[in-house]
């Protein structure tokens, strides 16, 4: 068993005594301080934004991340959705009562996407009789889902999901470390996405996208297609709009957005650009995924609308507290986590708080002392303080 990052490289090994609590942990054969040191470990790896991987099986790596139970407020292993299943026999596999949560639980809107293994992101050019038929129907749903899987993946591994005063990046940077984890990831084989990604949503990009399109031999037989990732004003109908043109730019396919709910601007969308018919030479922006951020400077997701001022106040109290020396870092997880208004904030010192923005809950209430809503506060100052003195106790 080892710990890994949301790049899928190795932190470290866990040492045959950390194993052992885990596998305990896992069987539910812990108590007293055994289980309150497995939760120690277990937190430090959920608080780090990391998962581990199990070294049950030779041809492939099984992946955990750690979970709030939202009813319990306790922690608990995650079999990552989309990784492969652990070896039989195997303490971490998934048992029947997992099975069971999982069929009550709605449909996992993303799954995390692993690096180094082709997309996929759309299909190759229909022939008449499955036109006809309706035949594809079921991949190509998810082709379309695999987009918002695939933003939400570089959201998690580029940090972009982390916000800490001494981790703060201007957006040229953060659209780098997005360009970063895009060469891990091939839309073919040996096809890093990077090589057919623009990261500016405008006529003049998409014009050389579409040159090197057609000027590729990468694809041999299969339909090219790029990506463009941008910072847009808001999606309307089937447009995008941004600062960069007035009359927006038209998509053919659909729209994939984060949480089950439209929100406002600005978001940061990820587009599908390819020719709709085999042998056009006419591309078109194709299907959309799309997630809220803070603003157009700072590419932190937001869940609902209703999160942006108070969302600011928090990184402006995560600065002012850096520069009294304490260090707080908060992450939000956008894949894997149970409940996705959770925001969950550490210091160097080992304390935890999570904390969600919305008045009204999503899921049960975890039931835990270190979890707060903001709507519980009279007032956004109210709410500062307490997080402040939370953080800055006994310093």
């Amino acid at each position: 068993m080892r710990i890994i990052d949301k790049t899928a490289a190795q932190v470290r090994s866990l040492t045959p005594a950390e194993e052992e609590l885990l596998v305990g942990f896992a069987t539910g054969s812990l108590a007293g301080p055994r289980l309150l040191q497995a939760n120690q470990l277990l937190m430090k790896v959920r608080s780090a934004n990391q998962w581990l991987a199990c070294d049950c099986r030779k041809d492939a790596l099984p992946v955990l991340n750690v979970t709030l139970n939202g009813s319990t407020g306790t922690l608990f292993l995650k079999n990552n959705p989309g990784t492969a299943e652990h070896a039989p026999g195997c303490p971490f596999t998934k048992d029947e009562r997992e099975a069971s949560e999982r069929e009550d639980e709605p449909a996992v809107p993303a799954a995390w996407l692993a690096p180094d293994t082709p997309l996929r992101l759309i299909g190759d050019y229909r022939s008449t009789s499955e036109s006809a038929t309706g035949g594809g129907d079921g991949s190509e749903r998810r082709e379309q889902q695999r987009l918002l899987s695939l933003l939400l993946t570089w959201i998690e591994t580029s940090g972009l999901n982390l916000y800490a005063t001494h981790l703060k990046k201007e957006l040229t940077g953060q659209f780098a470390e997005l360009r970063s984890v895009a060469s891990r990831y091939p839309l073919l084989e040996r096809v890093p996405a990077s090589n057919y990604l623009e990261t500016r949503l405008d006529m003049k990009h998409m014009m050389m996208l579409k040159s090197r399109l057609r000027e590729a031999t990468v694809f041999g037989n299969h339909r090219r297609h790029g990506l463009l990732l941008d910072c847009v004003d808001q999606i309307k109908g089937r447009k995008l709009f941004n600062n960069r043109s007035e009359d927006g730019f038209d998509f053919q396919g659909h729209h994939l957005y984060w949480g089950g709910s439209r929100a406002s601007g600005p978001l940061l969308a990820l587009a599908l650009y390819s020719p709709t018919t085999a042998g056009s030479h006419f591309y078109e922006l194709i299907h959309v995924a799309s997630v809220p951020v803070l603003s157009r400077a700072h590419l932190f997701p937001v869940y609902r609308d209703e999160e942006r001022e108070p969302l600011k106040a928090l990184v402006s109290l995560i600065d002012w507290m850096a520069s009294k020396g304490v260090k707080v870092l908060m992450r939000r997880p956008v894949i894997g986590g149970q409940v996705m208004d959770e925001l969950v904030l550490t210091s160097d010192q080992d304390r935890v708080l999570s904390v969600s923005l919305l008045e009204q809950p999503i899921g049960p209430e975890p039931d835990a002392e270190n979890f707060k809503r903001y709507a519980d506060f009279k007032s956004l100052e109210t709410f500062r303080k307490y997080v402040a003195g939370f953080f800055m106790r006994e310093r």
